[in-house]
């Protein structure tokens, strides 16, 4: 080749060289300037959750705090990891405060339970299943609702109660209900069974329009499993430029789509209530055909009820009521209390803390120790009062 000929060659790539070499660092430029304002705008318009969590005066007066909340921040950004037919788990985790130990039964947050010699005889076995109100989150081991209901229960039990902490971050009633199934198959024989559900069965009626989400994270999960050119360029939705761009078509399509989600709110809320009362009439009839009692609770939300707040859960529903999800919430929330009302098929919560005047959330959903020691005390009770079950 000549010479002639190789310095257009040359030229061209060199200057696509630095075409390229350009439009990577204005993409680096405009991510960077985009991971900045996201940054801004969430901690000003929605407080990351742990940010809130730490903050909430449920902690005041509690010298474990500040070390706990060194470490929870951490926790609750790692990793989920698959598991068969309930899509995540429990991700192997252990500090001071909150310990997820391996057992024969799988991988779950630790319980405190009595170490009494009569507990390793014959203990009355309890399962508790839920999602991050019953694992625990924000909260240490032994301020966890079952943790607490362990203790109630054994106060007023002649017997040994060892409660199993079967809650799982993020799990809606569908997943709950196949993992009741999963520990039946393997062997396990509770004594009792206890569900405490909806804040997220409420939230996975989505604040899109559409029927509810059979669980979380699904629009990300089945494009992957299906393969779709749209999975294999998922990391670009992941990019602060793309969040932004997504952000300004939402508000800019946001009048149109709160109108069709406010016609949905009823739809909506009764699928959900329609799925929830499915699955527990499914978990009723393992209890007969396993032999053990089974309670099923509606658990308590600051989107709803009469609770006197103190100045830091005042500025939650203010929040809140910039996320279309206090929409959906509040009208489940609503279906639900009609439902326990006419049906009896579980115990409605959502009022539990109408006249309990001191901090109890640490955000929306989440309560601190003495919002679940709380819970735990009215779910012991009516454990006790209705022995029937």
């Amino acid at each position: 080749m000549s010479v002639a000929r190789k310095l257009p060659l040359a030229k061209f790539f060199a200057a696509l060289g630095f075409a390229v070499c350009s439009l990577v660092v204005l993409a680096a430029l405009l991510e960077f300037a985009s991971w900045a304002i996201w940054s801004v705008a969430q901690r000003s318009a929605f407080p990351q959750s742990s940010e809130l969590q730490k903050i909430s005066p449920a902690y005041h007066g509690d010298s474990w705090a500040a070390e706990f909340w060194q470490e929870e921040p951490r926790r609750q950004k790692s990793h989920k990891v698959y598991v068969p037919f309930r899509v995540w788990g429990v991700t192997t985790w252990h500090s001071k405060y909150v310990n997820n130990d391996e057992s024969n039964t799988g991988l779950w947050r630790r319980t405190i339970n009595p170490e009494r010699d009569e507990c390793k005889l014959r203990p009355i076995s309890v399962w508790t299943f839920g999602g991050s109100t019953m694992y625990g989150t924000a909260v240490p081991d032994w301020a966890t609702l079952p943790s607490y209901l362990s203790r109630d229960l054994n106060a007023s039990s002649s017997g040994c109660v060892v409660v199993s902490n079967f809650g799982v971050e993020g799990y809606v009633s569908n997943q709950e209900l196949i993992l009741l199934t999963e520990q039946l198959k393997a062997g396990g024989r509770p004594d009792m069974v206890i569900f405490y559900d909806g804040l997220n069965d409420a939230g996975a009626a989505g604040p899109s329009s559409g029927p509810p989400q059979p669980h979380f994270y699904i629009d990300k999960i089945k494009p992957r499993v299906e393969g779709t050119v749209g999975a294999r360029l998922d990391f670009i939705r992941e990019t602060y430029t793309f969040r932004i761009a997504k952000a300004m078509q939402g508000f800019f399509s946001r009048q149109h789509s709160s109108r069709s989600v406010l016609n949905e709110l009823h739809a909506k809320a009764v699928a959900t209530l329609d799925n929830y009362e499915a699955n527990l009439r499914v978990a009723k009839a393992l209890a007969k055909e396993y032999n053990f009692r089974i309670y099923c609770f509606w658990q308590p939300s600051l989107y709803y009820g009469q609770k006197p707040l103190v100045p830091f859960e005042k500025q939650l529903p203010e929040i809140a009521t910039r996320d279309p999800w206090a929409l959906i919430v509040t009208a489940v929330y609503q279906e639900a209390e009609n439902r326990a009302a006419t049906t009896g098929g579980f115990v409605f919560l959502g009022g539990l803390f109408d006249s309990v005047k001191e901090p109890i959330y640490i955000d929306q959903g989440h309560l601190g120790p003495r919002g679940n020691e709380l819970a735990a005390q009215v779910v012991a009770q009516y454990i006790q009062a209705h022995p029937e079950n």
